[in-house]
Order: C-alpha cells, then structure tokens, then sequence
C-alpha cells in the first residue's frame, strides 16, 4: 500500500470534496453549519485522531431534527482541511476551533461534544475559553493516554523513538490506524464515509500531520486542562462504551477524579465509537442533555 500514498497536492485534493471551506490562521478548514441559523447556542460535533467529520453522520438527523444548530469540521490533517506545515500541537487544534467560530461570527457559549482526541481538544480549549462554554459531552476521551494501560501508549512510545520513528510509523503503525479506522467508520467498509477516510492518505501532507501529532503534545497529558475546565464549566457528561478496549476504565477512573460530580454513562455493548455503534442510545443520550 506505501506507494499508493501521498500523490495528490492539497489544492487538487481540496476541490474534490468538502463542504464549505474558510481560510483560518493557520490553512483551509472544511466545515459543514446546519440547522436553524436563529438557534442558540451552537453544538460543535468534534471528531476524534483520524476519521474526519463524516463519523457524525448518524447525529446530523438526530440533532438537527431535534432543532439544534450543528457545526461540524475537519481538523488540519485530516479530511478535507488543509495540511500546514508545521507542528501539530494542542495549541494548533486550539486554534482553529477557536478560529473557525470566530469567522462564523459565533460568539455566544456554545457546547461541545468530543469523542477521542476529540475530548482532549474540548478541554483544552474550555481550559483557556471557559466563557465561550455552555457544556461539554466527553465520549471516551483521549485525555490521559500517556503512561496509561491503553494500546494506543504504545504507538505513541514507539513513534518518539529518536530516528526509527518516521520508519516504525511507515512500516507498522500507518496500516493499523487505517484498519482500526475502517473498522469505527459509520456505515463500515464500503460506505461513503469509509471512502472519504480512506482517500485523505493520498493528500500530501496527511503523513506529516499524523506523526506530528504522535511527537508532539497533541496525544499528551491534558490531566491540568481537565481540572482546570471542572472548576469553570459545570454542565459536563462523560460516556463510555463499555467495550472500548482503547479508553479503559482505569483511564475513566482517572478522568472522574479530575471532574468530580461529573455525570457518568456507560454504554453496555458499545466500543470505541458509541455514537455508530449505540446510535439511537447515544442520540438520545446527547439530546436530553444539550
């Protein structure tokens, strides 16, 4: 699969696809607005490490048939935004959520949903942000991942490697990520999601942008953020999928430690990706509380 990769110039890539695209700081960003435009405040759908903002495709009717107004996007790496080259640290995703409201004209408090890394982007930004919050829904959150019992520890050891890492990444780590993301796309494989997915490897940059998250601080110790967000923002629920071999619950446990009297909810035969795996359970669990 290697030489298949990175062929088409972003440029080209951008055209083939997307929604609607704003210039932000740092690059392009694919963002998708729904729903009644008058509704207040807004829900900010955030995905997680590698699927892009197709993985909310069972919310999108949901949410907005309940009335909400939807804001969802590609981060830089992923899907069709844009691939800078630089770094890509917290501040960088930090920077475009806030960026990308700021160009939309959304000032009031909006709420945020995070499953993943996803949840490491929210509470990075409510930590510096709280007045732009009004509640925050963690879904397995990537908030602890460094020194913890999960799978993905080890990837991330092993890509920090001094050296070896680029070639670990491209020999081992790459083609795991693309079947552990083929196997939570909504849909599965085959499905128009599955394809989008699997089409942002052969944009330029992609590479780059996903190993850079690994070196960086990107998949870091948010622990600080996370205390910092329970003292200012006190609408938060945390859901697991009881499955999730990924977030365990020892990783959970630590999570409620750091937001205390947060609600809890796990969702009995459901992994890593409740929202399509648990749709109709996870809809309505996230409409009750918004």
């Amino acid at each position: 699969m290697h030489d298949r990769f990175e062929k088409i110039p972003y440029d080209t890539f951008r055209t083939g696809g997307g929604n609607s695209f704003v210039r932000l700081q740092d690059g392009w960003t694919n963002y998708e607005l729904l729903g009644d435009s008058s509704r207040s405040p807004a829900v900010v759908l955030i995905h997680g490490g590698t699927i892009p903002l197709c993985i909310w495709e069972a919310q999108i009717g949901a949410l907005t048939d309940a009335g909400f107004r939807i804001l969802r996007y590609d981060q830089y790496g992923r899907g069709f935004s844009d691939r800078p080259e630089t770094v890509y640290d917290r501040d960088l995703f930090k920077r475009q959520l806030g960026g990308l409201l700021d160009s939309l004209g959304i000032t009031e408090p909006v709420s945020l949903i995070g499953p993943s890394f996803g949840g490491a982007i929210s509470v990075n930004f409510a930590a510096s942000y709280p007045e732009r919050i009004r509640s925050i829904i963690l879904v397995s959150p990537a908030l602890n991942l460094i020194n913890s019992d999960s799978p993905l520890a080890g990837y991330i050891k092993l890509l920090r490697t001094p050296i070896l890492g680029i070639s670990l990444y491209r020999l081992f780590v790459r083609n795991k990520l693309i079947n552990r993301g083929r196997m939570l796309v909504p849909g599965g494989r085959g499905s128009p999601c599955d394809a989008v997915f699997l089409s942002q490897f052969n944009c330029r940059g992609t590479e780059h942008s996903l190993f850079s998250m690994f070196k960086s601080d990107a998949y870091g110790d948010y622990r600080e953020a996370t205390r910092q967000t329970g003292k200012s923002v006190k609408n938060i629920i945390l859901i697991r999928g009881k499955e999730d071999r990924e977030i365990t619950e020892s990783m959970v446990k630590e999570i409620r430690e750091d937001l205390p009297g947060v609600e809890y909810v796990e969702i009995e035969k459901s992994g890593h990706n409740p929202g399509s795996d648990a749709a109709k359970i996870f809809n309505d669990l996230i409409i009750r509380h918004l």
